[in-house]
């Protein structure tokens, strides 16, 4: 959790910044945001991965497209620090740093619920005219475990439901990883897991195909050194392979497309459901 003197700067900041913002000034409460940021990092209240975050965050918001995405991008900065996101994630990087060459750490565990953060969103092909509709990432408590679920389908000219979430700092721990597993059960369909190495709402990301058998529980390993540059259903060419400290978000993906762009031949429309208890990194 984050020290008093962090969490007291900040709840003030949001008590100030917050009124400014519901009075329509978007940039005031940013820059009331941005201020209580930069004051914590350079007085040196704030912890390292606490650092990091506020000044990744204040990086970000100045970059952003408007003063209101900036304000809640600063918002929800404090917001992860406050619930001891960042905390957390600090420590699961002191652990990946001690896990040795074919051990694991754990990113995310859903068994107990969904964790604070990170936040996730859905993007389906309706922003290109299609009719899939993803229901978001809920918990189911008799599974002990997080379940994507939705329908699929091409009509419209679509044919992808995905999910995504935003920027993590917990993210940061798989820099010492080789890849992720996870521990999932399947519908028979054929999933994909998304990994982008920026903050882009579009751009390259990686893909990495897996299909969990239905019905049963089962741990995939998906190594980096197998994810694919895509953009748009296409493979990128020349790009680096994807490692561990780029990761900034994730993401789950049922498609008619397989990563390297080519057509699933079994692909149905319909109903899909994916469950998942958790996201570790392997080294």
């Amino acid at each position: 959790m984050a020290t008093p003197v962090v969490v007291d700067n900040i709840r003030k900041a949001i008590a100030a910044g917050a009124p400014i913002y519901n009075a329509g000034d978007a940039g005031g409460c940013m820059n009331t945001y941005v201020r209580t940021a930069l004051d914590l990092v350079d007085k040196g209240a704030a912890s390292e991965g606490e650092k990091a975050a506020l000044q990744d965050a204040v990086r970000r918001a100045l970059e952003a497209g408007s003063k209101d995405e900036g304000a809640w991008i600063m918002r929800r900065s404090f917001d992860s620090i406050l619930s001891g996101a960042v905390a957390a994630q600090e420590s699961a990087a002191r652990v990946a740093a001690s896990v040795g060459p074919g051990g694991e750490f754990e990113v995310l565990n859903f068994e107990m619920g969904l964790p604070v953060a990170p936040r996730w969103r859905i993007l389906d092909d309706v922003i290109m005219g299609g009719m899939s509709q993803s229901d978001g990432l809920t918990y189911d408590a008799a599974e002990r475990a997080a379940v994507y679920s939705g329908r699929v389908t091409t009509d419209g000219g679509g044919g992808f439901a995905s999910l995504r979430s935003d920027d993590w700092a917990g993210f940061t721990s798989l820099t010492a990883a080789r890849g992720v597993r996870m521990m999932v059960r399947g519908d028979g369909r054929q999933y994909k897991l998304n990994a982008k190495t920026d903050g882009d709402y579009d751009g390259v990301q990686y893909q990495y195909d897996f299909t969990p058998p239905a019905g049963a529980w089962t741990q995939v390993e998906l190594p980096f050194s197998g994810f694919k540059p895509t953009f748009r259903g296409r493979t990128v060419p020349n790009r680096p392979p994807l490692q561990g400290q780029q990761i900034r978000q994730l993401g789950l993906m049922v498609s008619k497309f397989t990563s390297d762009g080519g057509v699933i031949n079994n692909f149905r429309n319909g109903g899909f459901r994916l469950g998942l208890r958790y996201i570790r990194g392997f080294v």
